[in-house]
């Protein structure tokens, strides 16, 4: 038994945002149909692929879930969409703003014919205002929105995880799961609107808070992320380390380990910041990213090494402490999956279903909507399906 056992997710999305959604309400029990186009998402192509039309994307991103293939562009196949959205919990999508509605798919229509359904829209910046149909990818939206760059402009990078689509992805389990609560409640369903500026914006909300509380008090800024006390720092052999010694005791034991106990005092000295870090820069470039941790020993003070991405998987941290790494052997191979994060003592997640082939359930999932054997062979003979 898992908590979303019951549940029937209508996933017509194409992108990460609504991918990761529907992966996690899959991973926790929801029946999610994932509606592609007969040509399939253009995911389904990224390098590496395992096999042709089954890229490692795919494969993490649209597991647990079944596959069927529609052709909107026809009238059958808009019939076969409205009669999953009329026996489903929750329907996904990650279109511009307008485009559903052009083909009376959009939530007031729908809403009537099915009026407990939650319809999860997940745009680049919201469903009305100039903005709404302007072409946005996260390093876009994260540009806009200040992510990638210091106050002043002159340090900017590109940000390794996709902030604002991840993030709008977890908004959007959080807003249908809300959803669905309320409708507990109401026997009503409604619509859930998320964006990915509006995320990216939300997620930094320390580093607003301090914006603007400098700006109000006028205290000169120094960073919302990279005080010299919360910073990274080069070593002798061009590796790194993360130095995160917020609390003062820690500071303290940091200053200890590089030698420069002239400096416990110095902590919240920001009018002073920059010559603080420039002082800590030459001290650990001093010693190799292993002496230093050779030095720390066992010793626990918020300096740790910043490894690489292989690096992290192959640690016992993600394979042993966290258990976050699931290797099936599927009908193609081996496969390694990442586990869901969230994790429930009664109801865990699981993986139980490997990613569809390109339509690979649609007999199936319209013979459950009362399509016949005939209809559904004369469907994919015009293209319709």
């Amino acid at each position: 038994m898992q908590v979303l056992n019951g549940i029937k997710v209508i996933d017509f999305s194409k992108w990460l945002p609504g991918q990761y959604a529907g992966m996690t309400l899959g991973d926790f029990g929801a029946d999610v149909i994932k509606v592609e186009d007969v040509k399939g998402d253009v995911t389904r192509g990224f390098t590496p692929e395992k096999e042709p039309g089954m890229s490692y994307w795919h494969l993490m991103l649209n597991r647990n879930k079944r596959g069927v293939t529609v052709n909107l562009k026809t009238p059958a196949g808009r019939e076969v969409l409205l009669r999953l959205l009329k026996e489903a919990d929750v329907f996904l999508e990650g279109f511009r703003p307008g485009y559903l509605k052009m083909l009376g798919l959009d939530y007031e229509t729908v809403s009537k014919i099915n009026p407990r359904l939650i319809y999860c829209s997940i745009t680049g910046f919201g469903p009305d205002g100039k903005y709404k149909h302007m072409p946005s990818h996260d390093l876009n939206v994260v540009g806009l929105a200040g992510v990638d760059a210091q106050e002043d402009g002159t340090d900017i990078s590109v940000p390794s995880v996709q902030v604002a689509a991840l993030g709008s992805s977890l908004n959007a389990v959080s807003g249908i799961l809300l959803a669905l609560f309320a409708r507990e409640r109401t026997g009503k369903g409604q619509a859930v609107n998320i964006d990915l500026y509006s995320t990216a914006i939300n997620t930094q909300i320390t580093g607003i808070s301090s914006v603007i509380g400098c700006r109000e008090t006028g205290m000169p800024s120094f960073g919302r992320t990279a005080s010299h006390y919360y910073s990274v720092y080069q070593t002798k052999d061009g590796r790194w380390l993360s130095i995160g010694t917020i609390e003062p005791k820690f500071w303290q034991k940091m200053c200890e380990l590089i030698e420069k106990p002239e400096l416990k005092d110095r902590q919240f000295d920001f009018a002073h910041s920059a010559e603080l870090k420039k002082i800590l820069a030459e001290a650990f470039r001093q010693k190799t990213q292993a002496e230093w941790l050779k030095l720390i020993g066992k010793d626990e003070f918020c300096v740790t090494p910043v490894r690489t991405l292989l690096e992290a998987l192959d640690s016992d941290l993600t394979t042993e402490q966290c258990d976050m790494l699931l290797t099936k052997e599927e009908d193609f191979g081996n496969y390694t999956y990442v586990k869901p994060a969230v994790k429930l003592s009664e109801t865990a997640g699981t993986i139980n279903r490997r990613a569809p082939y390109l339509g690979e359930h649609t007999d199936e999932v319209l013979a459950g909507l009362g399509y016949t054997t005939e209809e559904i062979a004369a469907m994919r003979a015009k293209g319709e399906i």
